[in-house]
């Protein structure tokens, strides 16, 4: 009797009759021992008791399975192995399966669910375009608003705008490489585009209001970032950035980040 393994688990997992008329049965990977019993099992060419292999995570015994896997001489179960071994959500860190949805991002993959901007939390969908800035997920409102404030340089590695796109069997896939081609896949054509790059500049006006506001509360909540951003005409995602590193500047150098002076520039960007 013999049963073949799966080839992505173990080479040569086999049932075969045992050698019971000789004293020189072979030897067992597991205990040791010889093997005299009827049946043996073979994996990867090592003979095993029936009752000897198991999985050395949970102990499960395997001579009666239709299939196990191997890493490094340890015998694992189909589930443990997955969970040792297997692909991993990026986002949760746990395990996906192979009859999961998932969406990619460059090397990264995610649970459908799990697929959500890292800004506002909202799940993104098929078609919908999205980021992968520094490891975080983006929708296209927080990828433009980040690059408002902080303008990607010429060496950054940035991912750009890229399209959500579905492929045959029903695996949801994201564009790898946003500064490629367009290129063919199972599920057609995927496309993605650099976005324009923009940078925020601060008029000398504009600075005059932030400042003031500084020195009054260096630390405003919601409300007044929203008078602030009002009285400015800046956004109040940028406004709020300004009095981080504002807040940063002061506590490093003793200095806000910009001053209000007769040599003060009418225009300063970051």
């Amino acid at each position: 009797m013999t049963t073949a393994c799966e080839e992505k688990s173990t080479a040569n997992f086999t049932r075969e009759v045992g050698d019971q008329s000789s004293a020189h049965g072979e030897k067992c990977a597991g205990c040791k021992g010889r093997i005299m019993d009827r049946y043996l099992v073979k994996v990867s060419g090592k003979a095993w008791h029936t009752g000897c292999l198991k999985c050395c995570m949970c102990g499960l015994e395997l001579g009666k399975e239709a299939t196990c896997y191997t890493k490094e001489d340890k015998i694992y179960c189909k589930t443990d192995y997955a969970r040792q071994f297997g692909t991993k959500c990026a986002r949760c860190g746990r395990s996906i399966h192979a009859n999961d949805w998932v969406r990619r991002a460059r090397s990264s993959v995610y649970h459908l669910a799990c697929f959500a901007c890292d800004a506002c939390k909202r799940q993104l969908s098929t078609g919908e375009e999205f980021a992968l800035k520094e490891g975080h997920v983006l929708c296209k409102l927080h990828y433009m608003e980040s690059l408002e404030v902080f303008p990607p340089d010429n060496s950054s590695q940035d991912v750009a705008l890229s399209y959500c796109t579905q492929s045959d069997g029903g695996i949801e896939d994201m564009v790898q490489d946003a500064d490629s081609e367009d290129s063919p896949s199972s599920g057609g054509i995927l496309k993605c585009h650099k976005t324009k790059r923009v940078r925020t500049t601060f008029t000398e006006e504009q600075l005059q209001i932030l400042q003031a506001n500084f020195n009054i509360d260096s630390n405003p909540d919601g409300q007044d970032l929203e008078r602030i951003a009002q009285l400015t005409g800046l956004s109040k995602r940028v406004t709020q950035v300004w009095f981080q590193n504002s807040r940063a500047r002061q506590k490093k150098y003793g200095t806000p980040l910009f001053s209000s002076s007769p040599r003060t520039p009418s225009a300063a960007s970051f």
